[in-house]
């Protein structure tokens, strides 16, 4: 994935990877702790990767000057100190929310969807449905 020329992002090939690299040990061996760390610390530093790879070569062409990382990803703690250690090294600045707000946007826009519907503001229709991408919470 890092080197297709686009900036998009899809682990279906990873997770498929990982399935047969799990279905093809041993059973005993895939029940194992030391298993379960090894290619959970596996997959988390792919995706790393994959994400500093495609996020730097953005900044590098378009010319931009600050990285920030949001939604629930902001959270870990190791794409957090990669990306930070990029910035620096680039003199690049680098926002972060503080892990507690590393939040998942789903969530977010469900939030911004509840408080909406405390107001009054619904849908006559699923087909009348327009997106409010400045949606604003109170």
């Amino acid at each position: 994935m890092m080197r297709t020329k686009d900036y998009d992002f899809s682990f279906s090939g990873l997770k498929t990877a990982v399935l047969y690299d799990y279905q093809a040990r041993p059973k005993k061996e895939r029940g194992s702790k030391a298993y379960v760390r090894a290619m959970a610390a596996e997959i988390q530093q792919a995706i790393i990767d994959v994400l500093l790879h495609k996020t730097l070569r953005a900044a590098k062409e378009y010319g931009v000057k600050s990285i920030i990382l949001g939604g629930g990803v902001a959270a870990n703690v190791e794409l957090r100190a990669a990306i930070k250690k990029e910035c620096v090294r680039l003199n690049l600045t680098h926002l972060f929310p503080p892990p507690g707000l590393a939040t998942d946007n789903g969530a977010m826009i469900a939030l911004a969807g509840y408080f909406n519907w405390l107001k009054g503001k619904t849908a006559k229709s699923f087909d009348t449905l327009e997106a409010t991408p400045n949606l604003r919470l109170p």
